[in-house]
């Protein structure tokens, strides 16, 4: 159980998520997209803020990464369904990787036939995925153009490093359109993460006076306060940079909250070093570190937070299947991507559950943050947690809560006769919200305050490790569940509703709102209704 934290004055800096402008174009045909035709492989991306420098030096190298099909796609898609109907018998009965694999996953042969083609034309495979998923290639800039019919230019982003990116769709070739689902031949960033300073006044906790693990155990009543800490369950973190253990130490020995779980490293791309977006990975590890103080935590550090790299990272976590709630803090304007989709399919199968923050600029203009729009995954929007005569209030919307309405996703089964929807027909972001303002966290030798939905998402992920120990199993795709459960109890006992404030288009109100979703898990009491 955790203990009670000191309280002290306060000066807050806050973490928000910044997000890319990202919507798929196309040359001769605005309404088309890739699952129209399977010989597009790549479509074009964008995304505001990029220059181009012109086409790009036919000698110039490229890295490209080609995604091949998984088969049984229909056998996949109804085993999918199965997993999450409690009248099926195949009801929340997951699958290794191994049998993943040997039912869905690509075959030798096909990953052969796949290589010889790219290989005769001119590639070099440089990787392979250990699931025949993923191939990493390197070719010429003239040799990828010619491949895939297609025309790259150079360009310039705010990184100042050497981009590139595809102006027309990538065309698979005939051999190659029943073997492969797509292929990315760009290597822009499409997502970040951020930090910007705050000043308030308000209730204190930590040091900088943000709230803390202990507040949040206590306030939304995790497991955690009756023993159940995660022991035995792991979480895995895609981020692209490291965290130093000290920093880390620090936090879990100030409060103190004693730490049995493991913190390891898979570095998946990059050179798995610290860099900027440090403050977001101190945030996410200490988050779940605290609330979840038996859990294991294996963070995924990529180069960068581009699509192949966070791809990359998703479809290393279905691979290891040792994860079972995986955190996205991070996010850019949504757009679909049937690589990463495979991924979430895949860790579904599994039993894994994907969690990523709604995004940290309110209403956005009407356009909502992607990975949290894909409907596999749980979308976490922010509230404002304060005390009021000794009392934690949970019924106000954080302002800048991202969501919205999908202009892509047509909206899920699990959201279709909930009251209060922006929409009936597209998918509804966020689903749920914990506290995005404000925290505490150690960085870089010192304590800072920090904000956003890039918090609320690790507090869920936590109360997901919890409430899978309560259960005795993993849940997997858990939206329809939790959906389930509030049409049918709403907030008598499970959820606290969030009443009050906006996000500028939306206004919190009774019920669901494009806000805060369906509202705030009550930890406890979720993890032991029989009926998620």
């Amino acid at each position: 159980m955790l203990t009670k934290a000191l309280h002290y004055a306060f000066i807050l800096s806050g973490l928000a998520l910044t997000s890319f402008g990202i919507n798929r174009v196309y040359a001769d045909n605005v309404a088309a997209t890739a699952g129209d035709n399977p010989a597009i492989g790549a479509e074009v991306l964008a995304v505001p803020g990029v220059t181009d420098l012109g086409r790009r030096a036919g000698s110039a190298p490229i890295d490209v990464v080609v995604t091949l099909r998984f088969n049984h796609i229909d056998e996949l898609n109804q085993l999918l369904k199965e997993q999450i109907d409690p009248s099926s018998p195949n009801y929340r009965k997951f699958l290794t990787a191994a049998q993943f694999d040997e039912r869905f996953g690509p075959t030798a042969e096909q990953l052969n036939r796949v290589n010889g083609e790219l290989q005769q034309a001119g590639f070099q495979i440089t990787q392979t995925s250990s699931n025949r998923v993923l191939v990493y290639a390197k070719a010429s800039s003239a040799i990828v153009e010619n491949f895939f019919k297609t025309e790259l230019h150079s360009v310039k982003q705010a990184d100042g490093k050497d981009r590139y990116m595809n102006v027309t769709p990538a065309l698979l070739p005939d051999t190659l359109v029943p073997l492969v689902l797509a292929v990315h031949v760009d290597n822009l960033i499409v997502a970040k993460v951020g930090a910007h300073p705050d000043s308030i006044t308000g209730p204190i906790r930590g040091p900088d006076g943000g709230y803390t693990p202990i507040a949040l155990a206590s306030s939304f009543n995790f497991p955690v306060q009756s023993g159940h800490d995660g022991t035995g369950h792991t979480a895995a973190i895609i981020i692209d940079s490291n965290v130093a253990d000290s920093d880390l130490s620090s936090f879990f020995s100030y409060f103190p909250i004693k730490r049995t779980g493991t913190i390891t490293r898979e570095i998946v791309s990059g050179s798995g070093g610290t860099n900027g977006d440090v403050d977001e990975t101190a945030l996410d590890t200490e988050t779940i570190g605290g609330l979840a103080p038996g859990a294991n935590i294996i963070l995924y550090l990529i180069g960068a937070l581009s699509v192949a790299d966070i791809n990359g990272a998703a479809h290393k976590i279905v691979t290891d299947n040792t994860a079972e709630a995986v955190n996205m803090s991070f996010g850019g304007n949504e757009f679909k991507d049937a690589t990463f989709a495979a991924a979430l399919k895949q860790g579904n199968a599994e039993g894994i559950t994907f969690v990523a923050s709604s995004g940290d600029s309110g209403s956005n203009g009407g356009i909502v943050s992607w990975p949290a729009v894909e409907p596999r995954v749980l979308a976490l929007g922010g509230t404002d947690i304060s005390q009021s005569s000794g009392q934690y209030v949970h019924n106000k919307a954080w302002s800048s809560s991202g969501g919205g309405v999908s202009t892509l996703y047509a909206i899920p089964a699990y959201q279709k006769g909930v009251k209060g929807l922006a929409s009936t027909t597209n998918r509804n972001v966020p689903d749920v919200a914990f506290p995005a303002y404000y925290t505490d966290t150690f960085v870089n030798g010192g304590w800072v305050g920090l904000q956003g939905t890039s918090w609320s998402s690790p507090i869920y992920v936590a109360l997901q490790l919890e409430i899978n120990e309560v259960k005795g199993q993993r849940l997997g795709w858990v939206n329809s569940a939790i959906y389930s459960v509030f049409k049918k109890e709403h907030y008598a006992t499970d959820f606290y509703d969030v009443t009050k404030g906006s996000n500028g288009e939306y206004s919190a109100k009774t019920g669901y709102d494009n806000v805060s979703g369906i509202g705030s898990p009550i930890g406890e009491a979720l993890a032991a209704d029989p009926n998620l």
